[in-house]
């Protein structure tokens, strides 16, 4: 129904070096993400369901339980996270909620030294 539109070969411009008899070399590209970006996108894909650490070193683990796998290591304290759902796990001082959480990693934290709002709609899972 509808042709799809190729697109043009883009050069990148080139960095002049102040020397007219050598010929200007392209602009290196940036790859990677920097932490800034991530952490603004992380910030605003949290529409709901998104709060953050109280403590620093909050271990990330593969299941709800202080005997899993740690497979991320928040750095500081207030790092927001997205949460998937909660479930219950190993009771941390009395706690036994663990949210399974997407990002900046995917897997569980305990709800103890996770800030939450109170109007955040959590379901199982």
């Amino acid at each position: 129904m509808f042709a799809r539109a190729e697109r043009p070969e883009v050069t990148p411009p080139a960095v002049a070096t102040g020397r007219p008899d050598e010929p200007a070399e392209p602009t290196p590209r940036r790859t990677g993400r920097s932490p800034q970006l991530v952490a603004i996108v992380v910030a605003a894909l949290c529409v709901s369901a998104c709060q953050s650490t109280t403590v620093s070193g909050l271990n990330v683990r593969a299941g709800p339980s202080t005997s899993s796998t740690i497979v991320g290591r928040m750095s500081t304290a207030g790092t927001a996270v997205s949460i998937d759902c909660y479930t219950r796990g190993q009771s941390i001082n009395g706690q036994t909620m663990w949210y399974r959480i997407t990002a900046p990693h995917r897997g569980y934290v305990t709800a103890y030294y996770v800030r939450a709002d109170a109007n955040d709609v959590l379901h199982a899972c």
